[in-house]
């Protein structure tokens, strides 16, 4: 029953059916071709996973792992606009019963596999739980419920984000995560191949196809829909290969022509595979609930590759999710203090907490707003690279088994010395609510958007005249979509406005200066547009900032942390069609929603301190130093920062160039700088295999990568 190899359906599978018509249906390479505009890297990852997966199928011993059971904690996720919609807890434990029951063979109806397939039906060895502990280690039930004030969700993933009405993903790596909500266009479910983001990793499915009881509606109300939703999860294709007469991959499955739907009589044969014909009664057909009830021996050796050294999926099998936290719980450290300060040096110190095996402690510069982690297996820590007068805040917390405690409050010490800094940081707006509309409106192809900023804001968020010179512009995203925006270019010019006009006409700035031009992808944190030409304010006239690109695609929006002015200083334009020259538009929509905004002034054009202006050069390649390599647990960079006002980040990837780590330091000033990160916290390294890592540091938009070893 071999077949001819199809190419690989990588995407996200779309299982639904048309209202007029209850037939599963699938539109996944549709979907494939979106996905691939929003993540370039996704066909390259996935197709790493499958060669990986072939050559784990190809040793039956190691495919087939005898003996071994995997248990894979479940989150659920129930996101409800009405009571119907928020499904009972019995409904939810139908379903993981479910789950159990077909994918270890248990399920009553397997005995209906006609003999000709009787011998090749599978126990995959993998069971499901409910979690018992939260990614933070707390006690749970395993069910998350929000009410939303969506009245249904697509496709989109909006159900995967809080941002958007759903709820965000728990850490993937750890956690199989299961969306139950209300799905228009009728859709069942849809679920995420391996390889693809983790914040949108999992599987959705409407709440009248979860389960057995409850809302769950025939013909798809046995709880199949979520069998095979997770078979896709776990990198099965559809039986039929998505194409006429095509190729699951799989080499004990019968080619058929296509989807079968209903409840088939057996034998149907097509495609020359008689006597027996389509096994239709395969889990990743599309017949009704009631008449799928197997999978492969070939099946489960696909979805067993995943977790074996290398495998995408090897995470979930170190995963404590369907452990309940320790009885013991961990204390809160007490009287911590920092002593020994010097201008780049300073010790913390903390009580001790009883049954603590070690400390994690944050630190940050005050005006920063990312921690930086690191480590101690004593009740005191020697910081060391710190700038000269300048407070940090620093909060600690114990570890006992694994489980990490409450952190303390943060408390705060000054660094001695140093010379008064060169610059200054101005931030508009402080809002904590979010907008996708500008800057990075990505729902949209093109888009144009103006802000206006007055002198008097300036002056009021800090502005001082002894620095006249922007060097960069930043914004705050809470979540980004991935999407490229391409030909983006930044101009700052002159108005004498305040506020945009009824008209909604976009102004013609005066002594206007492209200051940076380039395609560009927004990330969560703070996305600083690092100038290559800085503008010399005049310090007494209003801003006028406009942003411009054109896409040829679009995807879900970016969401910008945004305030309300109390005048109209926000203009944007988007259009839904790939026009070009966006930046030519006359006229657009005027808006009191503003991004809160981050500018860089600093005394010279440069950017430079005045007295190092002889010594040093613009963008000098950074440099650092990365041990211990290879690794067994941290990560420690030294690196040094060459000129003031440099924003900086860093970045951890694996060979896959899957991002999996991202810390963004803020903008600092000249001097030297430790960063650690542990490879051993849980949210985001414990599932790390060994293998080789790449450390990626970016100072004031130079680039420098260091691969290390990992190896526990």
């Amino acid at each position: 029953m071999k077949k001819k190899l199809l190419f690989l359906c990588l995407s996200i599978a779309l299982f639904s059916y048309a209202n007029a018509q209850p037939n599963r249906g699938c539109g996944t390479m549709q979907h494939l071709e979106e996905l691939k505009a929003q993540d370039v890297g996704l066909e390259q990852r996935m197709a790493l996973i499958e060669s990986h997966t072939q050559s784990i199928v190809s040793n039956e011993d190691v495919a087939r792992a005898p003996g071994v059971l995997y248990t894979i904690p479940v989150v659920v996720h129930v996101l409800y606009n009405n009571a119907t919609q928020n499904i009972s807890d019995a409904q939810i434990l139908s379903q993981i019963t479910i789950l159990n029951n077909d994918f270890r063979k248990l399920n009553a109806d397997a005995s209906l596999v006609p003999a000709a397939f009787s011998g090749i039906t599978a126990d995959v060895q993998i069971e499901f739980c409910l979690a018992q502990r939260t990614p933070a280690g707390l006690s749970t039930n395993g069910i998350v419920r929000k009410s939303t004030t969506v009245t249904s969700f697509s496709s989109n993933d909006n159900v995967k984000r809080t941002a958007n009405g759903g709820d965000d993903a728990w850490d993937a790596t750890k956690y199989l995560n299961l969306w139950v909500c209300n799905l228009g266009g009728g859709l069942l479910g849809y679920a995420q191949f391996p390889g693809g983001a983790a914040s949108t990793d999992g599987v959705v499915v409407n709440h009248t196809a979860f389960g057995n009881t409850g809302t769950a509606t025939a013909p798809y109300g046995l709880g199949r829909t979520t069998t095979h939703e997770v078979g896709h999860w776990l990198n099965l294709r559809h039986i039929w290969g998505d194409a006429s007469c095509g190729s699951d991959l799989v080499s004990d499955t019968p080619t058929q022509q296509t989807s079968n739907y209903g409840c088939p009589t057996y034998p149907r044969v097509t495609c020359s595979n008689g006597p027996a014909g389509d096994m239709f009664m395969n889990y990743m057909d599309y017949t009704n609930d009631a008449c799928m009830y197997a999978f492969t021996n070939g099946q489960k050796s696909r979805m067993m590759a995943l977790f074996s050294t290398g495998g995408s999926r090897v995470g979930l099998t170190t995963s404590l999710g369907c452990q309940p936290p320790s009885a013991v719980s961990c204390g809160t450290p007490t009287t911590q203090s920092a002593s020994a300060i010097t201008s780049t040096q300073a010790t913390l110190n903390w009580a001790s907490v009883t049954g603590a095996n070690s400390y994690s402690v944050n630190y940050k510069a005050s005006s920063s707003s990312t921690w930086i982690s690191t480590t101690s297996t004593s009740t005191s820590l020697v910081l060391s690279s710190l700038s000269a007068a300048t407070s940090y805040d620093f909060r600690v917390a114990a570890v006992c088994s694994g489980i990490t405690g409450a952190f303390t409050s943060a408390s705060s010490f000054t660094t001695a010395g140093g010379s008064t800094s060169t610059s200054n940081t101005v931030t508009l707006g402080t809002g904590t609510s979010t907008t996708g509309t500008a800057p990075y409106g990505t729902y949209f192809m093109d888009h144009r958007v103006q802000y206006i900023i007055t002198a008097a804001e300036l002056a009021s968020a800090g502005y001082t005249s002894a620095n006249s010179f922007i060097k960069s512009l930043a914004f705050n995203v809470a979540t980004a979509s991935g999407q490229i925006m391409n030909s983006m270019s930044i101009k700052i010019g002159y108005t004498t406005l305040t506020s945009f006009a009824s008209t909604g006409s976009f102004v013609s700035p005066t002594n206007s200066q492209t200051v940076f031009s380039g395609n560009y992808t927004a990330v969560v944190g703070l996305n600083t547009h690092t100038f290559t030409n800085r503008f010399n304010y005049n310090g007494t006239s209003n801003l006028l900032i406009d942003i411009c690109w054109n896409n040829s695609t679009f995807t879900t929006d970016n969401m910008v942390y945004s305030n309300t002015t109390s005048t109209y200083r926000t203009l944007y334009k988007r259009q839904d069609n790939a026009s070009g020259n966006i930046c030519a538009t006359a006229t657009g929509t005027r808006s009191y929603s503003r991004a809160n905004m981050q500018l860089v002034f600093t005394n010279t054009s440069t950017g430079r301190l005045m007295e190092d202006e002889q010594s040093l050069t613009i963008n000098e390649s950074p440099s650092f130093e990365l041990y211990p390599n290879p690794t067994s647990s941290q990560i420690n960079l030294n690196y040094a920062v060459s000129n003031d006002n440099s924003p900086v980040k860093i970045e951890i990837f694996n060979m896959y160039g899957k991002l999996i780590g991202s810390y963004n330091q803020g903008i600092l000033n000249a001097g030297t700088y430790l960063f650690s990160a542990d490879m051993k916290e849980t949210a985001r390294f414990e599932s790390l295999s060994n293998g080789i890592y790449i450390c990626n540091l970016n100072i004031d938009g130079a680039l420098i990568s260091k691969k290390f070893i990992l190896n526990r």
